[in-house]
């Protein structure tokens, strides 16, 4: 094999859909590359957090630190495997992109100073940042962790607390100060959820819709309908909040956690490839951004994503056929030389990922259960409770962490 300088992919987003996606082509698609064709490569993860954070825990995390574990485990801990001539993990933020000269530029959380990247292909995996900064990452985890530590501190001192936002989060951030409620010293607080919506966890059915209301009665928290927050003021700097809502009325409150959305990471890019809503243009078969070339996109911040963890995890392998094909395609006599005599005969094997349209959601309400629907069939809050409520799935972080759902191709 010639020397050669390595053909450079970059991954930018160091979530669920980022890590993975790394480990499957620094295990498969790359060494299978390089066999075919003859070429080198290198594989740079870029990602302003040193920490994967599992968000799914974040509503424990932020009312306890006894029986919360940790929601944070180190990148670089899960690529020990893998040599510095084939991969690197690069602390820093996506500023902006060249797409002509290929570059992608980014900060340096520790000198602010702004390096390029080249890049042969490129896999946009930036995920989302809620508006409050305890449900995602916002750059060095160690923002997160005091954001967290922080609101541990008001909630115990708290008499009145307001979630906003009646999806899973909210649900699940309200059922977990209710539970924590009995434990707190003084007084029993006022939790309140207000849904934003005629009922709660809108795309569920509604028998899932109310069994939560009524879950979340038991623990403690009132649900509020059809009213929405437009304007939350902190009065001080960190005491209470003004808050007004959408009927003009006003109320003050200790504590106000917003859980009503988030934004994708997409600033850094052109703004050809984002639709109006500021997600990145993805063919949802193939993974690929529209319009460009040599560019991928995966997860929650591709135009397609519906938020479920399947749209992070089950295109990975998709994903990775079409970068196969299209590396393959720059080199076609060494690909057609390198053909199996089942592939001469019927081509290669090309993954299309294909959506699931099907609700498919857990949530939990408190720690003793919740509502979940599989495949639009609802399963009983025991069920809830084995599969999520019970841990909130922290036991599924580091083996993402370290790739092992595909250890195999």
């Amino acid at each position: 094999m010639a020397e050669t300088a390595p053909r450079k992919v970059v991954i930018v987003g160091g979530g669920v859909a980022g890590i993975s996606l790394a480990h499957y082509l620094l295990r498969h698609t790359l060494p299978a590359l390089t066999e075919r064709i003859g070429e080198l490569y290198h594989l740079t993860l870029v990602s302003p957090s040193s920490h994967f954070y599992w968000k799914v825990a974040a509503p424990r995390a932020l009312v306890d630190t006894n029986q919360a574990p940790t929601p944070f485990v180190a990148i670089a801990d899960g690529f020990q495997e893998y040599p510095a001539s084939q991969f690197t993990f690069l602390q820093a933020e996506a500023t902006h992109l060249n797409e002509k000269a290929r570059i992608l530029h980014v900060r340096s959380p520790k000198t602010n100073e702004i390096v390029p990247v080249e890049y042969l292909s490129l896999v946009i995996t930036t995920g989302t940042t809620s508006h409050s900064p305890l449900f995602s990452l916002a750059g060095p985890h160690t923002q997160t962790q005091h954001a967290l530590g922080q609101m541990q501190i008001r909630l115990r001192d708290a008499k009145s607390i307001l979630v906003a936002g009646g999806g899973p989060t909210g649900v699940e951030t309200a059922g977990e100060l209710g539970a924590m409620s009995e434990y707190w010293p003084g007084p029993k607080k006022s939790i309140t959820l207000l849904s934003g919506n005629n009922r709660l966890l809108s795309h569920a059915s509604p028998g899932s819709s109310a069994t939560a209301e009524h879950m979340l009665a038991q623990l403690g928290v009132t649900v509020n309908h059809a009213v929405r927050v437009t304007s939350a003021v902190q009065q001080g700097g960190q005491s209470s909040w003004e808050i007004t809502l959408s009927d003009y009325s006003t109320r003050a409150v200790d504590v106000y956690i917003d859980a009503t959305g988030s934004i994708p990471n997409t600033a850094f890019l052109p703004s050809a490839w984002l639709d109006a809503k500021g997600y990145v243009k993805t063919d949802r078969f193939s993974l690929r951004v529209e319009d460009t070339d040599g560019v991928y996109s995966l997860g929650s911040v591709t135009s397609f994503t519906n938020g479920s963890s399947f749209d992070a995890i089950e295109p990975v392998r998709p994903l990775a056929d079409s970068f196969r094909d299209d590396h393959l395609a720059m080199n076609p006599d060494a690909s057609r030389q390198s053909l199996s005599r089942w592939e001469s005969l019927f081509g290669r094997r090309t993954r299309a990922y294909q959506q699931k349209t099907s609700l498919t959601q857990f949530v939990a309400v408190g720690r003793n259960g919740g509502v979940g629907e599989l495949g639009g069939w609802r399963v009983p809050s025991a069920l809830v409770y084995k599969a999520k409520a019970k841990t909130l799935m922290v036991e599924k972080m580091s083996p993402i962490v370290y790739g092992q759902d595909f250890q195999q191709a």
